[in-house]
């Protein structure tokens, strides 16, 4: 009779841990917000040491109010971080901006990707997107080229000059 008693007790136990495990599991839910990052068709091309423009679309149709979201930017290429930015911006169901970072003047030619990471202040959040673009060439070869080209300015001003004193000289 003991025995009998001690099954069913066992049993009972052992259907309410059931319950309790399959109603206290936490379930990992899809997010709801969506975020995409698009480079415009002007941008996709760009100098080292110029600013980089990216377009951000976050929806999130779920929030029900104001909510403070952390976005931090990567410029990436070849999994190495190039540069990085962060920024704070309160959502509530959407918002689409642009925003910019400025490609280092080190950076060489090559395709890049912009990652965009954002993530809120209670961990719920967590959402990437990125998308990829070219650096065509670096900053400091136009400016050598710029350097080139007023040097020879000032040289065929120089000749210029001398020339017509010379022509001066002879009248």
């Amino acid at each position: 009779m003991k025995t009998e008693r001690m099954k069913s007790i066992f049993s009972y136990f052992f259907i309410i841990s059931l319950f309790y495990f399959i109603f206290s599991a936490q379930v990992d839910t899809a997010s709801a917000m969506s975020v995409v990052v698009h480079v415009p068709e002007k941008y996709t091309d760009v100098l080292a040491g110029e600013r980089f423009y990216f377009e951000l679309e976050i929806k999130y149709p779920e929030n029900p109010s104001r909510k403070d979201l952390r976005i931090e930017y990567e410029i990436i290429r070849n999994k190495e971080t190039i540069a990085q930015s962060k920024v704070l911006k309160a959502v509530e169901t959407q918002v689409s901006f642009m925003d910019y970072m400025v490609i280092p003047q080190s950076a060489e030619k090559g395709i890049y990707e912009i990652r965009v990471r954002i993530t809120d202040y209670d961990g719920k959040l967590d959402e990437e997107a990125s998308a990829s673009f070219n650096v065509i060439r670096s900053g400091n070869q136009l400016q050598i080229y710029f350097f080139i080209i007023v040097g020879l300015i000032i040289i065929l001003g120089i000749i210029i000059s001398l020339e017509v004193n010379r022509i001066k000289k002879r009248l």
